[in-house]
């Protein structure tokens, strides 16, 4: 190889070399800045990339460790519990086996034993009831070892007119007794108590002592039992007097009847005292035992199988064996198998529970005590299909149709810790040993490789930064590719009106478009459509009187309603806003008809508003059959499109939209007002006489004056005749409709005591003499000689229990009433609405929007002073505000006291208030009432507490005396007022609150409309005027309302509605609801404040008109009335006596 030349100074080439190598060097430090930025930024990106990849495959193994340690476990254990179900079918399958063998086995014996006294009787020619068995005492004793009975007994049929002959027989051949107790003492094997003495019986006899000479038959007395119980007689006691049924049964199937369980322990020293000197050592007294009643057939003799075959026989009498129900259950399993829990019961009895251990039964007590995270592994039979069907038993079957028993078997925690062991554990650590070492060994690995890549990645910088020094951009970038990703659209345009139908048409409302800013807005115009709004007229006042619950039952109906009629008609709706729903059709899908489908579609809305409305109105109360829809049509071209983002929305815009919400809200209720551009469309599809031309044009905003039409779609217009009905059938069909409201909303609370009164564990109907004594017709109410005189001052209520308010809520505790006690309450609100006089205001309709009221605030009220844990008390407030206003004479207590009424002889005060009271009291207690007492007060304790809270409820509302009022002002301080706490416990300060809140709750509720939306209390106001106004017309009133009403209600603002309004929120107990009155009252007052004189004038211009065709001695109104007002105290003391 030839050597390099010499350079000019003498030195080598490796000089040259070396010069070459600190010449790039100064390169990499001398390059441009920018390159040095990108060169950085490259590297920077490499090591995210890695350090993210590292980071996901740590994840991935620590996941991947959890994972297949869970799975390990997961296998393990589940092998675990597989065997243990397994086991635990096994077992029980065992079980129901060996019931059902001992079953055959043990009526197997009693049926050779009933054989064998037939065939007897027949060899001697004994004729039945006179019967004897030779040697009962060592066959009996042989029966009860096989059947594993405790005890036996034989119980021949004696009729009425065989019973003197029979009871003479017995006694003469009582013989048996003594060689029995003879064998009993020498026999090894019994272990109970032998009699010393007994007493022969000389009539058959029950559990009281002889029977009658009368008494009815037929008779079953015992005549040959074993062992001899050393309790009463041998023989004579009859079986068929206790038990009835069971016999009846038996004779009637010819089947052996499983009798009702006996000595359920209902504490530790029950036992029945009979049995105690009966069993032995390894058998416990104070557990269930049931007997078995076997037929005895006249002619079991004559074949195998007799209880299977078709001939008649004759039942002369029955045989008795009882037996503990653990021998049914014990020596089944071998040892070491524990923890099936057998629940046995039937329909006629409550259950009882044992556990089965190996071969022993241990009672666990009555009811069912399996646990409950067991109800999945279960075994279910029925004792009488666990008998054999084949050849092992020929007697007769067990009864399946008088209560019969089942067995319900159940795993157990026992059972399942014998088959838990720690391997799922060990398993798993082993397993998640292993990924461990995996990981360590992955993360040395990596620590090597990072240290690697650092290197590489150092050289690639070098070298890029090389490249780049060397080549131009764009070579850089072909030898260097870029990750910026290629923007070009190589997508297909989308046309905008399918992506729209498409929008439009997607039932999921999670397709909602997601703006990208690449695609194109989704928006079309549409030149052919109408628009529809409609609006329900006075649902803004309606709602303020409801709970929101109401509310929204209303609009679900109503607007679901709605829907599916558009759904048919073809009609597109786009939303709702509020209670307006506004729909379009022409859109998305064109259609010429498109103001012919919405007119129709308008005309099947009003119908749909009435028909739902009505129906509803018995449930969400008075007024919600008047509400009615107001619609509005207009027929053009709209802008649709979807809104995207956050909930995307389908919207229209443009001028028609706009004039389609003027033509609603310029309409008149229960009208269809269209605009002469759908008029117009509906002229050319045929129907011009559909149009009815508005007389006069309407002032639409921002439209100016416009001409408008009324539609009403053929078949479907309603004439004044048949809309025109007589006032007094209008005012039946409201009442009728009020009363089932009130029903309604009075068996919803009844409907919650008996809930409560069952979780209580107390039958509705028990009267025990803790809760009184007596009889709820002996109840008497002798507090005072009037009502007045019994109104407390603190109200004795329970204590607040949250277990017992739980189980009220929700509707899931609520009881179904009887039809009797549902036909009760009918009757007696029936009754009650035709006690309400025909006042304006007091008035039966009165009474159910303060009910109304009342079961609102109820609703809202917290938990709080033992109201809400007492549906009682609550039921009192309701009841209270339902009645508080019977009989009402349309005057105030004042002009009763003036004109001497025969109420004030009685009363002396608050004469209306009491009347209610005794008058409702009265029809209460009728005997017609008596299962609707029943239901609500089931204790004579109840019916006091129930009448107390009515009392105090119901005197509460009169407002006037100024001595109630100063006592409830005194209550009020003593109960709410900050300061020194009373001297009293905490439960009777606690039941004072209470008091107090439940008078202001129906003070409140009496005055309600004056606390709700102004329409609301313009329209109660009215009445109050014009009651007012008649009873001074008929000198029943000194003063004209006319002269004193706008100050008046000014005044019963300032001194009453807002106080008590306040005093509602004060006391903390109605949440929200408290604000809401409070809110109202002070608008409605700043309202009144500006035009009440106005509405006034209003009223009486209404009733100038009504009366100007009497004659009328009194002007309607003063001439100075504007001039002057009454004074306030007046104007206030008028207005609020009048409530």
């Amino acid at each position: 190889m030839d050597s390099a030349p010499p350079s000019d100074d003498g030195s080598s080439s490796s000089g040259d070399d070396y010069n070459s190598t600190s010449h790039t060097e100064s390169f990499f430090d001398e390059r441009d800045p920018k390159k040095t930025d990108e060169d950085e930024a490259i590297a920077k990106t490499e090591s995210r990339v890695v350090r993210i990849v590292r980071v996901l495959v740590l994840l991935l193994l620590l996941v991947v460790t959890a994972g297949v340690s869970y799975g390990v476990f997961y296998y393990v254990s589940n092998s675990e519990t597989k065997s243990f179900e397994e086991d635990f079918q096994d077992s029980s399958t065992k079980v129901l086996d060996a019931v059902g063998s001992f079953l055959d086995h043990s009526l197997g014996a009693v049926d050779n034993f009933m054989v064998g006294i037939v065939t007897n009787a027949e060899e001697t020619g004994s004729e039945w009831p006179f019967v004897t068995i030779p040697n009962f005492a060592i066959r009996a004793t042989k029966l009860l070892s096989l059947s594993q009975a405790s005890i036996c007994g034989f119980y021949p049929k004696v009729s009425e007119e065989e019973r003197s002959e029979w009871e003479e027989w017995a006694l003469a051949n009582d013989e048996w007794v003594d060689v029995s107790l003879k064998v009993q003492r020498e026999d090894p094997t019994y272990a109970g108590t032998n009699v010393e003495s007994w007493y022969p019986s000389s009539s058959i006899s029950n559990n009281d002592g002889p029977l009658p000479i009368n008494a009815s038959g037929p008779h079953y007395p015992a005549y040959y039992t074993s062992p001899i119980v050393p309790v009463w007689s041998a023989y004579g006691w009859d079986l068929y007097q206790s038990f009835q049924q069971e016999i009846d049964e038996m004779e009637q199937r010819r089947s052996v009847i499983v009798g009702r369980t006996l000595n359920i322990p209902k504490s530790e020293q029950h036992t029945i005292s009979w049995i105690e000197g009966m069993v032995g050592p390894d058998l416990k007294a104070d557990e269930p035992i049931v007997p078995f009643y076997y037929p005895i057939d006249a002619s079991a003799s004559s074949g195998v199988a007799v209880a299977n075959s078709e001939q008649d026989g004759r039942v002369v009498g029955a045989i008795a064996v009882t037996m503990f129900w653990r021998e049914l259950l014990r020596n089944i399993l071998s040892p070491g198998s524990d923890g099936i829990v057998a629940v046995i019961g039937s329909k006629c009895q409550d259950p009882f529970t044992y556990q089965i251990n190996g071969p022993d039964a241990v009672y666990l007590g009555s009811g069912d005590r399996h646990d409950e995270a067991y109800n999945r592994l279960a075994e279910f039979s029925f004792l009488h299909d666990l008998r054999s069907s084949g050849k092992s038993y020929t007697g007769f079957p067990l009864s399946s149709t008088y209560c019969p028993y089942w067995i319900r078997l159940y795993a157990s925690d026992t059972m399942r810790d014998s088959h838990e062991t720690n391997n799922p554990l060990l398993f798993t650590i082993v397993a998640l040993s292993i990924f461990m070492f995996t990981s360590a060994v992955f993360v040395l690995y990596d620590c090597v490789s990072e240290r690697r890549q650092k290197k590489v990645l150092s050289v690639a910088v070098k070298s890029t930064a090389v490249v780049s020094g060397l080549f131009p951009k764009v070579v850089r970038d072909r030898i260097f590719p870029t990750e910026q990703r290629d923007r070009e659209d190589n997508g297909r345009a989308t046309n905008t009106k399918n992506r729209l139908q498409t929008f439009l048409s997607a039932k999921d409302d999670k397709a909602s478009p997601v703006q990208s800013s690449h695609d194109s807005p989704i928006a079309e115009l549409f030149a052919e459509t109408t628009v529809m709004f409609a609006d329900i007229a006075g649902f803004t006042a309606w709602c303020s009187v409801r709970e929101p619950t109401a509310v929204f039952s209303l609009l679900e109906a109503l607007y679901g309603s709605f829907d599916r009629i558009a759904h048919r008609r073809g009609v597109f709706k786009v939303e709702t806003i509020g209670d307006s729903y506004v729909a379009v059709a022409g859109l998305p899908d064109v259609r010429p008809d498109h103001a012919l489908v919405m007119a129709k579609f308008a005309r099947d809305c009003r119908s749909e508003m009435k028909l739902v409305t009505s129906r509803l109105g018995r449930v969400l109360g008075p007024d919600t059959a008047e509400l009615e829809i107001r619609i509005g049509l207009n027929s053009g071209p709209v802008t649709a499109g979807v809104l995207r983002g956050d909930r995307s929305r389908f919207q229209l815009f443009g001028d028609t939209v706009n004039t389609a919400a003027r033509m609603e809200s310029t309409g008149i209720v229960s009208k269809i007002q269209v605009s002469e551009n759908t008029a117009a469309l509906l002229k050319i599809a045929g129907k011009e006489h559909w149009l009815h031309k508005r007389e006069g044009k309407v002032a639409a905003k921002g439209k100016g004056s416009v001409q408008t039409y009324f539609v009403e779609p053929s078949n479907h217009a309603t004439s004044e005749a048949n809309e025109s009905t007589s006032s007094e059938k209008k005012t039946d069909e409201k009442t009728s409709k009020l009363v089932e409201w009130n029903v309604g909303i009075l068996t919803r609370w009844i409907q919650k005591i008996v809930a409560h009164d069952r979780a209580r564990e107390r039958a509705p109907a028990t009267k025990t003499p803790q809760d009184g004594g007596g009889t709820m017709e002996t109840v008497h109410f002798e507090t005072g000689a009037t009502v007045l005189e019994e109104v407390a001052d603190v109200l004795e209520l329970p204590a607040f229990d949250p277990n017992l308010s739980h189980n009220q809520e929700g509707g899931g505790d609520a009881q179904a009433l009887d039809k009797e006690v549902q036909t009760q309450l009918h009757d007696f609100v029936s009754i009650i609405a035709k006690l309400y006089k025909t006042n304006s205001f007091h008035n039966f309709e009165h009474a159910s929007h303060c009910t109304m009221s009342v079961s609102k605030l109820l609703s809202r009220i917290d938990p709080t002073y033992g109201i809400t844990s007492d549906p009682l008390t609550q039921l009192g407030c309701i009841f209270a505000a339902l009645i508080h206003d019977v009989d009402h004479q349309g005057v105030t207590n004042a002009q009763l006291l003036a004109e001497n009424s025969p109420l004030v002889d009685k009363y002396k005060k608050s004469m209306a208030e009491q009347n209610s009271v005794d008058i409702s009291w009265n029809l209460f207690m009728e005997p017609q009432f008596e299962d609707l007492r029943d239901a609500i007060c089931s204790t004579p304790t109840d019916m006091a507490r129930f009448r107390q809270v009515v009392v105090n409820a119901v005197m509460a509302t009169d407002v006037l005396d100024q001595d109630l009022k100063a006592l409830r002002n005194e209550r009020w301080n003593k109960a709410f007022a900050e300061g020194k706490p009373l001297d009293e416990s905490a439960t009777t300060s606690a039941n004072r609150k209470a008091t107090i809140v439940i008078e202001h709750l129906i003070q409140a509720s009496d005055v309600s409309h004056t606390m709700q939306h102004w329409y609301i209390f313009t329209k109660w106001n009215e009445r109050l005027f014009v009651e007012l106004y008649h009873a001074f017309k008929n000198g029943r009133s000194a003063k004209n309302p006319a002269d004193f009403w706008y100050e008046g209600e000014l005044s019963f603002f300032d001194n009453y509605v807002i106080p008590l309004a306040k005093k509602l929120r004060d006391c903390g107990v109605f949440g929200v609801s408290s604000d809401e009155y409070l809110s109202y009252a002070i608008k409605n007052r700043q309202e009144w404040e500006q035009c009440g004189r106005d509405v006034v004038e209003s009223m009486i211009q209404k009733l100038e008109t009504t009366v100007s065709k009497e004659a009328s001695p009194k002007p309607l109104v003063d001439e100075t009335r504007l001039a002057s007002s009454a004074s306030s105290s007046d104007a206030s003391e008028q207005a609020v006596g009048s409530d």
